[in-house]
């Protein structure tokens, strides 16, 4: 929010979708805010709204995102239901006058975010996707070094996400199927790794390539393996992702012409020309949970200075389109003959100021 800039009152909001995201990362960050308060909840489970009850005695609970918006008045949604409501939700949340904050991924086929945009645009409304990951320790003080210039101008990136398989949580097993998780372990964990490596070079890209694998299966399988690499002008970036590794853990390196960064799950080592080698310690492994409450309250606090600020308005809605146009492109690449495909449909404008 901008300086001397406050909310007349507490903004009131509703949780659509009561999972483990939205119990265990984003109440928790709202509780915390003094500038949103959660007044309603949406979820058509009863054993899911029984635990809202109990969590929020002071909410009231609706089925359906219809019934709230015929019933009640608030000012925002926060949407943490599986990816494939996600379009719908925020088009008609947007379309009453909401402001929106919704989990990732917001939307993936092009046509279809480009008018999620629009319409963000036509209603003058803060349509936001969830970033937490940018405001982990680790990467914060990985953005700071960078910034300071002590590995100097970023030559490559490596990233590699593993997982075990049957990780990720959730109140069901809904990332395993293609129709409601729209993807797979690019959509769960490539979209929060694509939008550090673009923050981290703030650069875009000029070309991607990308090799995956899916377990076999009776019908339609997500991915559960992804080798992605995008090109930029003057650097490189690739990305490693599996649901089928022995472990969890977060790992990899960042290379520029004068040092480079390895990321250790839980730790950073800085070797910069000319000095001995830094490390950094985090009390928290990346790898640690699935939830992560204390990086969402940064996020809370941005979505609320893009309501406050026009002038911010839209940066994390771009963002967002950088990383759906790109996954993509990847699934495109994927299921054609090219193994590298131009990034020529994406925004043209940057995420970053």
């Amino acid at each position: 929010m901008t300086e001397n800039t406050k909310f007349r009152a507490p903004l009131r909001g509703a949780i659509i979708g009561l999972g483990n995201a939205a119990v265990h990362a984003h109440l928790p960050a709202w509780q915390k805010s003094r500038d949103f308060s959660i007044e309603a909840i949406v979820e058509p489970s009863p054993s899911r709204a029984e635990i809202g009850r109990k969590l929020l005695p002071g909410a009231r609970v609706y089925p359906n995102l219809e019934a709230l918006l015929s019933e009640d008045v608030v000012d925002f949604v926060d949407i943490c239901t599986p990816p494939c409501f996600h379009a719908e939700l925020v088009t008609a949340a947007c379309s009453s006058g909401l402001h929106v904050m919704c989990e990732k991924p917001l939307s993936i086929p092009a046509q279809r975010l480009k008018g999620i945009r629009q319409l963000a645009g036509r209603t003058n409304r803060v349509i936001f996707t969830v970033n937490n990951w940018k405001y982990a320790p680790l990467w914060v003080k990985a953005a700071e070094l960078i910034q300071e210039n002590r590995i100097g101008v970023i030559k490559s990136i490596s990233l590699n996400v593993l997982r075990p398989p049957n990780s990720g949580g959730g109140s069901s097993n809904w990332r395993k199927c293609i129709d409601i998780a729209q993807g797979g372990i690019l959509i769960d964990h490539g979209w929060h790794n694509i939008y550090l490596i673009l923050s981290l070079l703030r650069k875009l890209p000029s070309s991607i390539a990308v090799k995956m694998e899916s377990s076999t299966g009776d019908g339609p399988c997500v991915e559960d393996t992804v080798d992605l690499a995008l090109r930029f002008h003057e650097a490189e970036a690739r990305l490693y992702l599996t649901w089928k590794a022995s472990c969890r853990r977060n790992s990899g390196t960042i290379e520029g012409d004068e040092g480079t960064l390895f990321v250790n799950d839980d730790h950073l080592v800085l070797n910069s020309d000319g000095f001995p080698p830094a490390r950094f310690d985090f009390s928290e492994a990346l790898s640690a949970g699935s939830h992560h409450p204390e990086w969402m309250e940064p996020v809370v606090r941005n979505f609320g200075r893009e309501i406050l600020d026009a002038g911010c308005r839209g940066e994390n809605l771009t963002e967002a389109a950088w990383c759906a146009n790109l996954i993509d492109l990847a699934y495109r690449a994927n299921r054609g003959t090219m193994s590298v495909i131009d990034v020529g449909g994406c925004p043209e404008e940057t995420c970053w100021s």
